[in-house]
C-alpha cells in the first residue's frame, strides 16, 4: 500500500512529509476519517481566485496562487497517523491559468506537482458572465469547477463545485464575493475498513484584485463547510 503521506505531501508543508514517514493507519476511525476527507476536500477544490467579470476573447491571465487552510480537527489527524506529525495546516501552491472566449465565457485550469514523485493536482473552471459588468454595473459569473490529485494508487480525491458570483470594478480594485455548494470524494484503497467518504459543503469566499498594469495582487478569504482558509493569487492578466 502506497503511503497516505503521498497524498498530504501535495497539500501540507511540515518537514515530516518531506521524509516520506507519515501515513494513514488501517485502525483509523470512520469518524476521523471523515474529518480528515472535509479537511482536503477544502484544501483542493478549485481556487480561481478572480472576480466575476468576464476577460473578453483576447483576455488572458496567469498567476500563482497560494492557499492556506488550518485543519478544522487536529485531533483526528493525530489519531489517524498514530501521532507521527502534528497537522496543523494544509498549504497548496501551485499555477492558475484563466482564457477568456466569445460571449461572455471564461475557462480556467491549475496545477501543482510535487516533486520527484508522479503526484500532481489538476483542476479546471468553465465560467459564463451573465452580466459583463461595466463602469456603471456590477458583473454576475456563475462558474462549475473541478478538480483532482493523481499519481496515488492507495486513495482517490477530487472535488467538484459549483458557484455564483458578483464583482464591481473601481479604478484599480475590484471587490468580489460569491456563494457555492462543493461536492467532494475521497475514496481509499486497502486502509482498514475505511469507507469512501461523500463530502457536500457550502462555500463562500470574498476577495479584491488590486491591479497596478498588468501585475495583480488578489487576497481572498474563503469558507468551505468549517474550514476557513486564506487564497493569494499573484500574476498578471489583461481584459479585451
Amino acid at each position: 500500500m502506497r503511503k497516505f503521506a503521498a497524498v498530504l505531501m501535495v497539500c501540507v508543508a511540515v518537514p515530516a512529509f518531506a521524509e516520506d514517514k507519515v501515513e494513514i493507519t488501517p485502525a483509523t476511525l470512520q469518524a476521523d476519517f471523515e474529518s480528515i476527507a472535509e479537511d482536503l476536500v477544502a484544501a483542493i477544490d478549485y481556487k480561481a481566485v478572480v472576480p466575476a467579470e468576464a476577460t473578453g476573447i483576447a483576455g488572458f491571465g496567469v498567476g500563482l496562487i497560494l492557499n492556506y487552510t488550518p485543519v478544522d480537527d487536529e485531533d483526528a489527524w493525530t489519531r489517524a497517523t498514530a501521532g507521527q506529525a502534528d497537522i496543523k495546516e494544509i498549504g497548496l501552491v501551485g499555477l492558475g491559468v484563466t482564457k477568456g472566449l466569445p460571449f461572455g465565457i471564461d475557462i480556467g485550469a491549475f496545477y501543482s506537482q510535487v516533486p520527484s514523485t508522479d503526484i500532481s493536482l489538476f483542476g479546471a473552471e468553465i465560467r459564463y458572465a451573465i452580466l459583463k459588468g461595466g463602469t456603471a454595473s456590477p458583473a454576475l459569473a456563475v462558474r462549475g469547477s473541478y478538480s483532482k490529485v493523481s499519481g496515488i494508487d492507495s486513495f482517490d480525491l477530487e472535488s467538484k463545485a459549483i458557484d455564483i458570483s458578483v464583482s464591481k470594478g473601481f479604478a484599480f480594485v475590484t471587490p468580489y464575493l460569491g456563494v457555492g455548494q462543493v461536492f467532494g470524494e475521497a475514496d481509499p484503497k486497502n486502509i482498514g475498513t475505511l469507507k469512501k467518504v461523500d463530502v457536500e459543503e457550502t462555500k463562500l469566499f470574498a476577495g479584491v484584485r488590486v491591479s497596478m498594469g498588468l501585475l495583480e495582487f488578489t487576497p481572498e478569504l474563503e469558507q468551505i463547510g468549517d474550514n476557513l482558509m486564506y487564497n493569494l493569487r499573484l500574476g498578471f492578466s489583461f481584459s479585451l
